[in-house]
């Protein structure tokens, strides 16, 4: 049975589904787990350090996930499940398996909606999305994603102790997404918070018609 404490971090997206929030439906995870994929803000960088300009009085990153859990944000136990391939969850539930997709047009606005236990002084969200032709039988890793996010949204206030009232977390918040995609995708969403060395994580994988 999970401890009390265990239920009080951070946040996770509650719409429209993630890979998370279909682990959770699976039976697999529990919401408090997909509250806590964090690791370091500073993705792709591989390395922990300093956040660059002009959020560098933000607490440092502590080292981003590595390829292969990205999704999890570098989290390796029972949470590593997100970053699976439809293989390897077909082989963990013994029967075929495919991640459910969301349908989505290109350039259209993308709505997606928090629920945050612990909403931490934040700096704000940054969004990634797979490059064309990437290969879905394959983990995701920093190659299969676009190098540059196709969208962020960071609140500009600096230094993040003289504005905590500013830098809050985003219950409901819009994406435009690319107008250039075709088919199965995967979206990775960033929460950055300003304040410890941490994002969360967040994926989705859609179908662009």
């Amino acid at each position: 049975m999970n401890s009390p404490e265990k239920n009080l971090r951070h946040g996770r997206v509650i719409s429209p589904e993630s890979r998370g929030s279909k682990t959770v439906e699976l039976g697999l995870l529990g919401n408090w787990q997909v509250n806590e994929m964090e690791g370091g803000k500073n993705f792709p960088s591989l390395v922990a350090g300093p956040v660059p300009a002009p959020f560098q009085t933000d607490d440092p990153s502590v080292v981003p996930p590595a390829d292969g859990y990205i999704l999890s944000g570098g989290k390796q136990d029972a949470r590593d499940v997100v970053n699976y391939t439809n293989a390897e969850m077909s082989a963990k539930l013994g029967k075929p398996f495919t991640w459910p997709l969301l349908n989505v047009t290109p350039g259209q606005t993308f709505h997606v909606k928090w629920e945050y236990t612990a909403p931490h002084t934040t700096r704000g969200y940054r969004w990634f999305i797979t490059k064309d032709g990437w290969d879905a039988n394959k983990r995701i890793s920093r190659a299969q994603l676009e190098t540059a996010p196709f969208a962020e949204d960071l609140y500009p206030y600096t230094p993040y102790y003289e504005h905590k009232e500013q830098l809050k977390a985003k219950v409901e918040h819009d994406v435009k997404l690319p107008a250039n995609k075709k088919g199965h995708h995967v979206i990775v969403l960033l929460w950055l918070v300003a304040d410890t060395g941490n994002a969360f994580y967040q994926a989705f994988d859609v179908n662009f018609q």
